[in-house]
């Protein structure tokens, strides 16, 4: 069996870390199945037993939508690894959809973009043979907004990546909080600055608890939107702190220290920091909508986005009571064993071969 596999965005956050961890697993488990990725080679070298195609069309691209990159190389079947497929019908394909935020909140997007995302969206859910949901949750919304799609959507988890299980000692530990100069006591939130993270209510709530005498001073990671200018307006005007993207050993050691991790969006598809702060012995306060409950499950304290008044009751449940916070990190690493980067390898190489078998 001959796997196409798009690994374009194996450099990107998010679906990057899905692509690079799923691939590692997968080549584990393969015996006579052959890979062949297309993408960048710089960004695929260390796949030694893979046929790489040299793939270089932008993602997003109108170019993108035109190419058919899979035609002539004898493959049977491929996997894009987002919703970003050709419009052109490819035999044996598999995508998978790891939200619907650019339909559900887009915002920011004109008309003409938000129609030519549905139409990339519906065009490849009526194309593939199979879709992999990371989430119950993405599930829903898929059969929600494309009622076709229905008995074709399988759902497997992901992982946090690796790399998080790193031992970081108290040396680090101490260099990252003098080169971002940060206090012990810290709330953490990482993601991007965007609407439906829901940082602003986050931000109210963090006055909230100023004003209750908490001292930890609220520490916002994560990519600037210049699209969104008012919420890192709103976070600086607040006396929190935004330290932008930081190197990942950076971020690993401030999820070691951190008191505890705030996810207040309003949508998720899945939710990957859930795991990493589990991952590090962080707790976890979070969103009770869209995936987080799914995702979390007993592990942390859920609270509603909406209502500031919960979350800062919520938030501060866990930063004064450490018997509690000690039991939260506790069932953090037991509901890490319901996630595998093997066990998604293994379902996924299953579809694989569930789809080559229909060669249509």
């Amino acid at each position: 069996m001959r796997i196409g596999f798009d690994a374009r965005m194996i450099t990107h956050p998010g679906i990057g870390t899905y692509i690079r961890n799923l691939l590692s697993a997968m080549t584990q488990q393969l015996k006579s199945e052959e890979l062949v990725l297309f993408g960048e080679a710089d960004n695929l070298f260390e796949y030694k037993n893979a046929t790489i195609i040299e793939y270089k069309v932008g993602i997003y691209s109108f170019k993108e939508l035109f190419s058919n990159p899979y035609k002539g190389h004898d493959l049977d079947l491929v996997h894009v690894p987002h919703f970003n497929a050709p419009l052109a019908k490819i035999n044996n394909l598999v995508i998978t959809i790891h939200d619907l935020i650019y339909l559900k909140f887009n915002e920011s997007s004109s008309f003409a973009k938000k129609a030519a995302g549905r139409l990339v969206i519906s065009r490849a859910v009526k194309n593939a043979r199979k879709i992999i949901a990371v989430s119950e949750n993405t599930l829903r919304d898929i059969e929600q907004y494309f009622p076709n799609s229905k008995g074709k959507i399988e759902v497997i988890y992901e992982d946090s990546d690796p790399v998080f299980l790193k031992n970081i000692n108290s040396n680090k530990i101490q260099e990252i909080k003098k080169k971002y100069n940060l206090p012990d006591k810290i709330i953490l939130f990482v993601g991007t600055l965007k609407k439906h993270k829901n940082i602003e209510r986050l931000v109210d709530a963090y006055l909230s608890m100023k004003n209750r005498g908490i001292e930890h001073l609220l520490v916002v990671v994560g990519r600037y939107r210049p699209q969104e200018p008012e919420i890192l307006k709103k976070i600086n005007s607040s006396g929190a702190v935004y330290l932008g993207e930081v190197p990942l050993d950076d971020l690993i050691a401030i999820y070691n220290f951190a008191t505890v991790l705030v996810i207040p969006s309003l949508y998720e598809g899945f939710g990957l920091p859930a795991l990493e702060a589990m991952t590090c012995g962080l707790p976890v306060v979070s969103s009770c909508l869209a995936s987080l409950p799914e995702v979390i499950g007993e592990a942390g304290v859920l609270f509603n986005p909406y209502d500031v008044s919960d979350m800062t009751n919520k938030i501060i449940s866990v930063l004064v009571d450490e018997k509690f916070r000690q039991g939260l990190i506790n069932k953090g690493r037991q509901r890490l064993e319901k996630f595998s980067w093997q066990k998604t390898a293994q379902e996924t190489l299953r579809i694989y071969k569930e789809v080559s078998k229909t060669n249509l």
